[in-house]
């Protein structure tokens, strides 16, 4: 049966449709414009006899699912956990005092339950797509089949991986992990669910794990996904130990490519911008991250003025993508005392090249409402108290639909979220679960 979403203002997001509609069938747009044509059309290429199913949009806006370049589905349980002893006053300390004794004691249980939470609030707020990057030092082997199952219960779309690190000495078993996942998705495909090869980041990886790393990733036609100059310390480390910065390792070792995503690339220089931009890799911003761990601010309109692509993510600091987009655009005129720039570039980052970056890593056409795509819409409530037209679209994103509910969601034309409620989910089932096993967890964290 076909599908018709209607009685709203659509938003593809290069037009701007008033009383338009999206008629979707087994999860692929078939056409986007007005629902007075899209109705007549249908009816008369189909004598007027086939089936319409409706989904009112009640004068809603009608948008693409949104896309996340970067998320960690692991940092659930860090969520309102205290961390022992003095806090911690640089990057270095943060990843020692938190992160890496997290990734360590995550069990198999705690890996799926802590995945499904922010899964179920991408819906919420309209996501539709993620990149992951997963970090489960202590459990490994078999892990990204735990997020698969994840992902595929809550019913958007994922690109997986496992950054392997040697930080605890078991580089090989994330290697080993990357490569089984890939080998299995090649051997049996699903719709929803892709994957990559992690790194964690340079400073925690030898040359050996990366030269399999990159091995891997070439015998799969993979992307590889690592944080790259996060904090200064990454390059400190590079110099130090290799005698050359971050990007030119990677460089070195083949690592950079169009379907490699490097992640924050906060303290990179001109030289290595021109070595990303030469390569077609991707970098991805996350500015509400890189702000709480103070690390600084990555200078994402001049790789964006060298042409290199841009996208934007959430490191897992939260599954709301419009927050990120326009902390972006009030980041960047802070850091750079000027009113006049990023109106324009934040929104790009998340419209235009999260679909280009997912694209790549998906081998689809994403974030778009156009005939061919895949069926991801959401509904949003946002009334606007001005007239909205394409010309001033990204002031009502920006400033107004950023702070609006989210009323439908649908992914590869599976309705996920109406009116506001899960379809196939119980969300306070699995937060009352994940409650439990988070607490044993911080017991678990205190004692080790």
């Amino acid at each position: 049966m076909h599908t018709l979403v209607c009685n709203g203002t659509v938003i593809t997001p290069s037009k701007v449709i008033s009383g338009g509609g999206v008629l979707f069938h087994d999860g692929v747009i078939e056409a986007v414009g007005r629902e007075k044509e899209i109705r007549a059309r249908f009816a008369g290429g189909r004598g007027g006899k086939a089936r319409l199913s409706l989904i009112n949009a009640g004068n809603r806006i009608i948008l693409p699912g949104f896309i996340n370049a970067h998320h960690h589905l692991y940092s659930t349980f860090a969520r309102g956990m205290a961390v022992p002893g003095a806090p911690a006053k640089n990057f270095i300390q943060i990843l020692e005092k938190l992160w890496w004794k997290l990734d360590n004691e995550l069990t198999t249980e705690d890996v799926y339950f802590s995945a499904l939470v922010p899964l179920l609030e991408c819906v919420r707020n309209g996501v539709t797509t993620i990149i992951d990057h997963h970090e489960s030092q202590g459990l490994q082997i078999g892990v990204l089949d735990i997020l698969r199952q994840a992902v595929e219960r809550t019913g958007i779309r994922a690109a997986l991986c496992l950054g392997t690190s040697d930080r605890y000495h078991k580089g090989w078993e994330g290697v080993v992990e990357n490569a089984r996942f890939l080998g299995q998705l090649r051997r049996k495909p699903s719709r929803l669910v892709s994957g990559m090869v992690g790194l964690h980041a340079a400073f925690t990886v030898s040359d050996e794990t990366l030269a399999a790393s990159v091995a891997v990733a070439e015998e799969y036609g993979a992307g590889l996904h690592v944080h790259c100059a996060e904090d200064l310390s990454d390059q400190r480390d590079s110099l130090a130990k290799h005698k050359l910065r971050v990007v030119a390792r990677l460089k070195k070792f083949a690592a950079l490519g169009e379907k490699t995503l490097l992640v924050h690339c906060v303290h990179i220089d001109e030289r290595e911008m021109n070595l990303i931009r030469a390569s077609g890799s991707r970098v991805v911003h996350n500015p509400e991250s890189n702000m709480n761990n103070a690390v600084g601010c990555a200078d994402v309109l001049r790789m964006m003025g060298k042409g290199i692509t841009v996208g934007l993510g959430s490191d897992g600091m939260s599954s709301d993508m419009l927050a990120q987009m326009r902390c972006a655009y009030l980041l960047q005129r802070h850091d750079q005392r000027d009113p006049r720039i990023a109106f324009c570039e934040a929104p790009a980052m998340l419209l235009e090249n999260n679909a280009a970056i997912a694209a790549t890593i998906f081998a689809r056409k994403l974030g778009k409402l156009e005939a061919g795509a895949p069926a991801d819409i959401t509904i949003m409530d946002y009334v606007p108290p001005t007239p909205l037209v394409r010309d001033n679209f990204l002031g009502h994103l920006l400033f107004g639909m950023v702070d609006a509910a989210v009323d439908t969601v649908i992914c590869d034309g599976e309705v996920l979220l109406r009116d506001k409620k899960f379809i196939t989910i119980d969300e306070e089932r699995i937060c009352a679960r994940s409650r439990e096993l988070a607490a044993k967890f911080w017991k678990r964290i205190a004692s080790a």
